[in-house]
């Protein structure tokens, strides 16, 4: 049998981690199982096909929209090809069983690599093609000590759900891999001839997404590549949205209107959300929310002191794209299907509005980032709990009252965190608004206060000289490699 040919991509970078898992993996004594699952446009293909292609790599990969009837003859087409036998296109199949059989027959002996790519059009997502992969493993492919599957997916509640907790596979040389998004020092290197301001920007704008971190390097600026790629008809952010519904989710109407949702508000609370969706606040929904978490869509954040399943938690959309495709482009969709912004997109988006969103974006950038502000501070090896604080005692006395970052720690101290993301430099205004939140911040403990500020462009020299901040974190910070 031939193996897939892939080429050399000399552009690639980043993902050392995720690399040096992949090279313990293939050198494991055994036959296995790799599991590999994020969201679409992650980079899952990239890194694996690059890492592989040496491997004797053998892809099979789902269609879209197709019955697995087809995805079977699909598969069984390409094996003809591959085997160079005509007669199997035409022989027919009943079962995911009987062509794991001839894949084996194949790969009995030598580095072979089995790629069954997007998963959960492949399997059209029921758990059969997972079940019958445990009956020829079981009596086939294991006995092959150098031969690696992989499952990969841009679905990951279907992976997860499907894959990683099925009882089929349990205990079956079965590793997990799942590919987030790049972080601060991997989109720096993936863009090199930006600021770090710029590579922010881009971060927060659309995410650590390395397709959409390209489309943003078309045109110089940040921004008028936002421009260009987003406003302009049949531009690629314009049309994402839909793709990424189909390839990460079944076909469900309640997914988008939970997005949907959540972007006309900065967070909503699980009955909010069941109200807006007109749907009850039982199993349904949870399976819905807990779908959307597991996609990296929405996030849930609670505040720290209580427990997850508090009537406080609140829900946001997580991923920086969809945020921005819902407030700027989603608006407007018609007039830029129209081509009127095509000779000049950056027209569509008034940058004082851009501006401050990108603040919002910074604050969740933060919190899901807890852990590399805690490096920065130098207690990460301190036991801590983390999170946003908001109380109905406090937003009663302050509406919108929050305090975006707080860490309680082991070492009775209560680092509280105030997050800005300006054009200028941070001035004494900030103090007010910081004493405000801490006189509403009950301290139950009675911990000392540690005072943080989290900026872009650091704090103006009085507001330094005014020593009320006991550290000043800057992008200068956040961008050095040993904090992540």
């Amino acid at each position: 049998m031939k193996s897939t040919l892939i080429p050399v991509n000399i552009d690639f970078c980043g993902r050392e981690e995720e690399q040096e898992r992949l090279q313990d993996i293939i050198t494991y004594p055994k036959a296995r199982t790799l599991v590999v699952y994020g969201r679409r446009r992650i980079g899952k293909t990239e890194l694996l096909e690059q890492t592989f292609r040496k491997r004797n790599l053998v892809k099979f990969e789902g269609i879209e929209g197709k019955s697995e009837a087809e995805q079977m003859s699909h598969v069984l087409s390409l094996l003809a090809e591959l085997c160079d036998e005509p007669l199997l296109k035409k022989l027919a199949v009943s079962s995911w069983t009987e062509i794991f059989k001839l894949i084996a027959e194949q790969v009995s002996e030598g580095p072979w690599t089995l790629y069954f790519e997007e998963l959960q059009w492949l399997a059209a997502y029921k758990g059969d093609f997972v079940a019958e992969l445990k009956y020829v493993w079981d009596n086939h492919f294991r006995h092959n000590n150098e031969l690696i599957i992989i499952l990969c997916g841009s679905s990951p509640s279907f992976m997860i759900n499907q894959v990683t907790h099925s009882k089929a596979l349990y205990n079956r040389s079965l590793f997990e891999l799942p590919i987030h998004e790049f972080h601060l020092n991997d989109a720096q290197q993936f863009m090199p001839n930006y600021t770090a301001h710029d590579v922010m920007d881009a971060i927060l704008s659309v995410g650590g997404i390395p397709e959409y971190l390209q489309w943003l390097k078309e045109d110089g600026s940040v921004f008028l590549s936002l421009c260009q790629q987003a406003f302009r008809s049949g531009s690629p952010f314009f049309g994402e949205t839909d793709r990424i519904f189909v390839s990460s989710l079944a076909n469900n109407e309640h997914y988008e209107k939970i997005v949907r949702f959540l972007a006309k508000n900065r967070f909503a609370t699980r009955a909010e959300i069941a109200t807006a969706i007109k749907m009850s606040t039982g199993g349904s929904l949870t399976n819905l929310l807990q779908d959307l978490e597991l996609c990296g869509f929405i996030r849930k954040f609670v505040p720290y002191h209580l427990k997850q399943d508090s009537l406080l938690a609140r829900y946001h959309i997580n991923d920086a794209y969809l945020q921005f495709y819902f407030k700027f482009i989603e608006p407007i969709k018609a007039r830029i299907a129209s081509g009127e912004f095509d000779k000049d997109p950056t027209k569509a988006l008034a940058i004082d509005d851009y501006r401050k969103w990108l603040g919002f974006s910074f604050e969740r950038f933060c919190r899901r980032y807890a852990y590399v502000i805690a490096r920065i501070l130098g207690f990460y090896a301190i036991d801590y709990e983390f999170g946003a604080y908001f109380s109905r005692k406090a937003v009663g006395e302050q509406p919108g009252y929050q305090i975006d970052l707080l860490f309680d720690r082991k070492d009775r101290v209560f680092t509280i965190c105030e997050i800005k993301y300006l054009q200028s430099k941070v001035d004494t205004s900030v103090i007010e608004a910081m004493e405000r939140k801490i006189q509403l911040f009950p301290n139950p403990k009675g911990y000392r206060i540690q005072r943080v500020l989290i900026c872009n462009h650091g704090a103006t020299e009085s507001l330094v000289n005014r020593a009320y901040f006991d550290r000043i974190i800057t992008l200068e910070d956040l961008f050095e490699p040993h904090h992540w």
